[in-house]
């Protein structure tokens, strides 16, 4: 059977969701505890390879068991496992031949900025901006990014591990509720640090840095000259959702 699983977590104590040799990764604790459910190793397929400090609301994940277990039960159990940070949602049976990487469609993003007086209530879950921004302008900048592009100058992935860099980008909304501005970002697939360099160079633009025609030039030019980007603080970013 094979068990699809959307899970929420807070990323701030862990390396990223992927298994790495440089510290504890969400991925282990979930197949430490489905080890013990399943009594045998279990190795979970992941939809998303979320950075360090990347927090989540609907990550997917799923796993081969050749038990059959009760999917509310489940839930339960794993959550009984899991520490307060991490929390399974949802857990349905699925096709055995699903794969929550290649078979979505989409994900929404979602990046959150505090625009006022630094708090210490969203350390870590959120940028403390300490600069005064334009947002008309971020807001203008923003349409730059909307459709589909070649986001090379935009992301870290070498061209020798994903040589295609166009990616389509379904919306990009900015709102401010009070000093709290969320970006809410939803494409077809994005490249490692795509969501947080396309943030920051809105930013960029927003405190003068930058001018729109920059970035439309860095959108045309596809280049990855290190000297003009900025990729923002892991702490502010989401996994809001994945479409399948």
């Amino acid at each position: 059977m094979r068990y699809k699983c959307t899970v929420a977590y807070k990323g701030n104590r862990y390396v990223g969701f992927q298994s790495q040799i440089n510290g504890l990764a969400i991925q282990d604790v979930i197949e430490e505890k489905l080890g013990i459910i399943t009594r045998k190793n279990t190795r979970i397929t992941m939809a998303s390879r979320t950075d360090a400090k990347v927090h989540a609301l609907g990550q997917v994940f799923t796993f081969d068991s050749e038990k059959v277990f009760d999917v509310y039960k489940l839930k339960g159990s794993m959550n009984g496992l899991l520490p307060k940070d991490i929390h399974i949602c949802n857990v349905e049976i699925v096709a055995d031949d699903f794969h929550p990487r290649y078979m979505a469609k989409g994900k929404h993003y979602r990046y959150v900025i505090n625009i006022g007086e630094y708090s210490p209530f969203l350390d870590g879950f959120a940028y403390q901006c300490y600069f005064k921004i334009d947002l008309a302008k971020m807001v203008e900048c923003s349409a730059c990014f909307i459709g589909k592009h070649d986001f090379s100058a935009f992301n870290t992935t070498p061209y020798a591990v994903n040589k295609d860099q166009v990616r389509t980008i379904r919306s990009l909304d900015i709102k401010r509720d009070g000093d709290i501005l969320t970006i809410d970002i939803v494409g077809d697939g994005f490249l490692r640090h795509m969501v947080r360099m396309i943030v920051g160079t809105m930013l960029d633009v927003a405190r003068g840095i930058k001018t729109i025609d920059d970035v439309r030039r860095m959108i045309s030019e596809h280049t990855k000259d290190d000297t003009r980007r900025y990729n923002i603080d892991a702490c502010g970013l989401y996994l809001i959702e994945i479409y399948y």
